[in-house]
Order: structure tokens, then C-alpha cells, then sequence
């Protein structure tokens, strides 16, 4: 077995004992980067839904006064 604190090849730089401590705040950090990215991501999601339904009531709503306008504008009762 190889020393853990010499580089594997040349490119590699040494392992050393704080980099070994640091690993686990670096893979929490990653997981809660993740977490938040996820959060965010369903954030995001929602926010189209609920924009994408105010739209199509939007619509919906000008279509219906276009119709009432043309009625009118025919003679009709609205």
C-alpha cells in the first residue's frame, strides 16, 4: 500500500491530513448545495404552473369580452 501522503503521479497533488478533514465539510457543502438546488428547482416549477394557468384564465377572460363586444356590436343581447 502506497503512502496517502504522496501524489499518485505528477499531476495529483499530495494528500494531506487537512485536505482529508476538509473532504467531509466539502461533500456536506455539496449535498446542501444540491438540496437548495432542488428546492429551487421546484420553486421554479410551481411558479410556471401558477403562471401558465393565470395566463389561460387571462385568455379565457378576453375571450369572453371579445365575444360579449361582438354581440353587442351585432345587435345581440350580451
Amino acid at each position: 500500500m502506497s503512502d496517502p501522503t504522496q501524489a499518485h503521479d505528477e499531476t495529483e497533488q499530495p494528500v494531506t491530513e487537512q485536505s482529508v478533514t476538509e473532504q467531509p465539510a466539502t461533500q456536506r457543502a455539496e449535498e446542501i448545495v444540491d438540496r437548495v438546488g432542488e428546492r429551487v428547482g421546484y420553486f421554479a416549477s410551481s411558479m410556471a404552473q401558477r403562471l401558465r394557468i393565470a395566463t389561460a384564465r387571462a385568455r379565457e377572460e378576453a375571450e369572453d369580452m371579445w365575444a360579449e363586444a361582438q354581440s353587442i356590436r351585432r345587435g345581440g343581447k350580451p
